[in-house]
């Protein structure tokens, strides 16, 4: 490898459509207290749980927009109070591990993997992705479509840690370690420039980027996933403290449930979901609706594996993890990997599917 160079807070829940519902029901509930008859909301008591996202609230967390507005999880007395990740917010396992939030989704598996080795009790029970959404981005000039195609490319990547990355890719398909990292950021502007021949890239939204300047896929531009390029991956692990897991399982099942019936939601109306993350929950971040439709319709193949279509979405196959995932992360420096049995329990989305 050669280098160059080159010139939290939280968020309500509690939107003003559910404040009117809320004031509704408020009613209709104090009407029935006097009335001495109990009320809807004195039959189930709520109960609160507090999550972290991995990213700012954008299209990615769709599912839980859904579910949310429809009222899923108000139907299962879920009272939901998420805090969005993102520049200068605390890594998700860091907010669990302090009992800021108790239930956390964390892009990149490897921190997880890295607290519990380090003596962190999680536990993980799902992964919303089933297929790294990053990858590498190319022009048709000089293009990356296989493996053999990195070798001698220039290649821009956002943090020296990508470097590494490749690298693996490269040992797993018995390449030589050939390439020369160029520092830079997401902008894909330099790589349209030719600063580069590739750049370090989520599948959906560089090539979003790519596609509203009148770029088409496969013809004028080409983005492969790790996985294609043979360094397979989750993405979004779903974990908790083990202690407080135990203690509320069944909440967990029940928030599961709701987030997967918020899923089909947004499958079956992504343009809806879209809105619904631009106009509500994502309100605060200045987002585009056209663009947040587009990275859903590109995130949404990403909910799906032959393993979903036996078991349901946020599968994870102990196999798979343990096996190739474990490989590639062994090659990446990672040692110490703690045995996917003991941390890994997948009853709790088999109930969330079977409720």
């Amino acid at each position: 490898m050669k280098h160059t160079s080159w010139t939290s807070g939280t968020r309500s829940t509690l939107s003003r459509r559910h404040a009117l519902r809320l004031g509704a029901a408020g009613l209709a509930a104090t009407g029935a207290a006097l009335s001495g008859w109990p009320s809807i909301a004195t039959a189930q008591s709520t109960r609160k749980l507090t999550s972290t996202l991995s990213w700012i609230p954008n299209s990615q967390f769709s599912g839980l927009w859904m579910a949310l507005e429809k009222g899923y999880f108000a139907d299962k007395g879920i009272e939901v109070d998420w805090r969005p990740g993102g520049p200068n917010t605390p890594n998700p396992v860091e907010r669990v591990a302090s009992g800021e939030v108790q239930y956390g989704q964390q892009a990149n598996p490897r921190p997880v993997l890295e607290a519990i080795a380090r003596g962190n009790d999680f536990v993980v029970f799902g992964s919303t992705f089933q297929r790294q959404p990053g990858g590498l981005l190319s022009l048709a000039a000089n293009p990356i479509k296989s493996p053999e195609d990195i070798v001698g490319k220039k290649i821009i990547c956002p943090n020296p840690t990508d470097v590494r990355t490749i690298e693996v890719t490269l040992q797993i398909n018995n390449l030589p370690n050939d390439f020369t990292y160029v520092p830079g950021g997401f902008d894909p502007q330099p790589l349209i420039e030719g600063q580069a021949d590739a750049m370090l890239a989520f599948a959906t939204s560089q090539p979003v980027v790519l596609e509203n300047k009148g770029m088409e896929r496969e013809r004028d531009f080409f983005h492969r996933t790790w996985d294609d390029l043979g360094q397979p991956g989750y993405n979004n692990f779903l974990f908790a403290k083990r202690e407080w897991l135990e203690e509320n399982r069944q909440l967990v099942v029940d928030y599961l449930s709701a987030e997967l019936r918020g899923w089909k939601d947004v499958e079956a109306d992504p343009e809806a979901a879209a809105r619904l993350t631009v106009e509500e929950y994502g309100i605060d971040f200045g987002l585009d609706e056209q663009r947040e439709l587009r990275s859903l319709q590109l995130i949404i193949p990403f909910l799906h594996s032959d393993d979903t279509a036996q078991n349901g979405l946020f599968w994870i196959d102990a196999n798979r993890l343990g096996g190739p995932i474990y490989d590639a992360l062994r090659l990446g420096g990672l040692e110490g990997l703690p045995d996917v049995d003991k941390f890994l329990d997948m009853s709790i989305l088999m109930d969330a599917h079977a409720a």
